[in-house]
């Protein structure tokens, strides 16, 4: 390295998906990849370097900027079917105002063999050519790891001042950008957002096993370090693992590989890949176990790894439900299962069978709610917990729901909700990568139902089972309302044996919208519902993490999931007495079934969940996004009452992750982000003593002294700003 013969890029740990892994292992991907390269090459990398991944996710400017990461490189916009780039060098910025600046090589490939061909292709297709004088050409067969070979370094040497051709130097790519940031950088057009690749769209969905594996991996993660943070802060004698901690979240991000995570690889990768998330699930839960352990507690006790307050309905096994104080209000469930009402603080425990005696902080039901009922005349059911009144008809399907707080129908005038709806699935190329727009020419809507049964009746909570089969496949979904809640809660099971099909479901909604709004890392982004432009028409597939929400001014509606990344939102005119009225369909894309380069794509049975959550703002759906994604652990002995680890008295403060730190010397890193889309100022309060506290960069480096009121830290973000603390406990 030090003879310039190899110049180490990339600053991550692989070359990751940059659209569906969660934000902190995004955090993870570039802090894990800056280490390798500073602790076993001695070089601080001060780019991020992926030509081939699949689109990239508006978060990425910040993340880089708080990494020490100066330059932003990709290739695979260059493959967009429908749009052209219009610029190669630019300012990125992401969707807190940070700004990367980017190269995007006008060779259009990162295989070059400097050919005339390609050279003087990269000369006629700069689009910033007459104001920036150099672009870069990555050579060598990069895609397969070759590098370059002899004859390539040959005709660079000839190609370093040939008349009729553009000027070629062999130099570190750092190199590149100084002299193009020096050049063009005060001149540099700006992109603001995500870079949306016009291609490969299926990767949201394709190999949805490895999906769920990442999405609950990354989860289970979160709870892992947060307990065992609890418990090497007040458990004398418990040691923190760190070694098992950072060998899991490698394994994660390893998974994470753009040709794993989005579905790509051939069939034995996505088994060893499953094999991998159930020995990190085994693990965790270990990990997990051994710390509550440690804090002690012999009752029965509620743990929440949610930073928000939660008051609902949990389902006990029956071991957890005999350990309850008798005279507990509880409904059996059946199979030795049993509901009961719940009251927990944010990254807090709190002891099972007590009635919840205040109203909780964001979004879930006061104290004395009133039950759910379920009525059924034969025709339909209807759920009503005095909040929501939901319709499922003879068919299994939603007919109404009524949203009784804001006193407005929910689904579209004469539409039906949850239909499931199955169309053909025969991409022009690239058949695990592509869904394309043609798709949506033909379907199929399975309304046939074997069975609709009322299976829980209430007080709790009450369930709808629908059972459903098409061609040699079966489905069956159970839709559950819980008193108090305004959330639709949709478990499914899905024994799936279709052949070039894609599953989706979908939610005809009475809002006009004009834009949806996607969960990605440490925010959101908007995108156009209408086709007005050739740049709205291209997001016809789109990307979201833990929900996705539509609204008009002053009512909305979310969809949550627990494992789904697909989806997508059109406007959709309805037919009334009054005339035609506009409305939203969200649909979610459930399962495909391509055959390259596995032919048995997903066959077998999925387990996920999803949900409506009617009347929705952002607040509530980040806060019910991650009560789905993060169920709360019930336990027959545990620590009865706990404070949180850490609390922010402003719920647009979102807490990401709690652990301790990397150096391994104790200190406590809190990693947090502004969730709501606005300025946010709040305090946190830790539940442990504190010697002092500093802002860091993303790899736990001290930047400055944190702000300390009263009553704990002082808090001040913009919109979707990340925040890393690093806490000195006291020892």
């Amino acid at each position: 390295m030090a003879d310039g013969t190899w110049a180490p890029v990339g600053s991550m740990w692989v070359e990751s998906d940059a659209n569906m892994p969660g934000g902190e292992a995004l955090a993870r991907q570039i802090v894990h990849g800056k280490r390798f390269f500073l602790e076993e090459l001695g070089v601080d990398t001060e780019e991020i370097w992926l030509p081939d991944s699949f689109g990239y996710t508006a978060a990425f400017p910040q993340l880089a900027k708080l990494a020490g990461v100066k330059w932003f490189l990709t290739q695979k916009l260059s493959w967009n079917q429908v749009n052209k780039m219009p610029h190669h060098t630019f300012w990125w910025e992401g969707i807190d105002g940070t700004r990367v600046f980017t190269h995007f090589p006008p060779v259009d490939t990162y295989n070059a063999q400097f050919s005339a061909s390609e050279l003087a292709h990269a000369e006629r297709n700069f689009a910033d050519k007459g104001l920036a004088t150099r672009s870069l050409v990555p050579f060598g067969y990069g895609d397969g790891g070759g590098g370059p070979t002899r004859e390539m370094m040959e005709k660079a040497r000839r190609l370093a001042s040939l008349e009729g051709s553009p000027t070629v130097e062999i130099q570190p790519p750092s190199a590149f950008f100084t002299e193009a940031e020096r050049e063009y950088g005060a001149k540099a057009p700006v992109w603001s957002g995500e870079l949306y690749l016009e291609l490969h769209r299926a990767t949201y969905t394709t190999q949805a096993k490895t999906k769920q594996g990442n999405r609950r991996s990354e989860h289970l993660l979160r709870e892992a370090e947060l307990w065992a943070t609890a418990a090497a802060l007040h458990a004398p004698g418990y040691a923190y693992p760190y070694d098992d901690l950072d060998r899991i979240w490698k394994t994660v991000l390893l998974h994470q590989f753009h040709d794993i995570l989005p579905g790509s690889s051939i069939a034995w990768v996505h088994r060893e890949a499953r094999d991998s998330y159930e020995q990190a699930r085994a693990e965790l839960e270990g990990i997990v176990a051994q710390a509550v352990a440690a804090l002690g507690g012999d009752a029965p006790a509620v743990l929440n790894a949610s930073p928000y307050e939660r008051e609902e309905i949990a389902v006990l096994d029956a071991r957890t439900a005999a350990a309850l104080p008798s005279g507990a209000p509880v409904q059996p469930l059946g199979d030795g299962r049993t509901a009961v009402a719940v009251r927990v603080a944010g990254l807090g425990a709190a002891p099972l069978g007590a009635a919840p005696q205040a109203p909780a902080a964001a979004g879930g039901a006061p104290h004395g709610a009133p039950p759910v009922t379920a009525l059924s005349d034969g025709r339909s059911i209807v759920l009503d917990n005095d909040r929501l009144r939901v319709t499922i008809d003879a068919e299994g399907l939603l007919t109404s729901v009524l949203d009784l707080d804001a006193s407005r129908e929910v689904l579209a005038p004469g539409a039906r909700g949850n239909l499931l709806q199955l169309h053909p699935d025969h991409p022009n190329h690239w058949d695990a990568w592509d869904i394309d727009r043609h798709y949506r020419r033909s379907h199929t809507d399975l309304t046939d139902a074997e069975s609709v049964e009322l299976i829980e009746a209430g007080p709790l909570r009450a369930t709808v089972r629908v059972i459903r089969s098409f061609g040699t496949s079966r489905i069956t979904q159970e839709l559950t309302l819980a008193a108090g809640d305004r959330r639709l809660d949709i478990a499914t099971e899905v024994d799936w044996q279709e052949s070039e099909k894609v599953l989706k479901a979908a939610f005809p909604l009475d809002i006009h919208a004009q834009v949806s709004t996607a969960e990605i890392q440490f925010g959101h982004v908007d995108r156009a519902t209408h086709t007005n432009t050739s740049w709205d028409a291209a997001r016809f597939e789109i990307c979201a993490h833990r929900w996705l929400r539509v609204a008009e001014p002053g009512y909305g509606a979310a969809v949550l999931n627990d494992s789904t990344y697909g989806h997508d939102v059109t406007r959709t005119a309805h037919d009334t007495d009054e005339g035609e009225v506009l409305g939203t369909t969200v649909r979610l894309t459930l399962l495909r079934a391509p055959h390259s380069p596995d032919p048995e794509t997903d066959l077998g049975v999925h387990r996920f969940r999803y949900a409506l959550l009617p009347g929705a703002g952002v607040a509530e759906a980040v806060a019910e996004g991650l009560a789905l994604n993060l169920p709360l652990r019930t336990l027959p002995a545990g620590p009865a009452e706990r404070a949180p680890l850490v609390s922010v008295d402003n719920p647009a403060i979102t807490v990401e992750s709690v652990k301790l730190a990397e150096d391994r010397s104790g200190d406590v890193v809190v990693r947090l982000y502004e969730s709501h889309g606005g300025r946010a100022a709040g305090t946190l309060v830790t539940g442990f003593p504190v010697l002092g506290a500093d802002v860091t960069d993303l790899l736990e480096r001290p930047l400055h002294e944190a702000a300390t009121g009263p009553g704990g830290l002082t808090l001040a973000l913009r919109p979707h700003q990340i925040l890393t603390l690093r806490l000195r406990p006291v020892r």
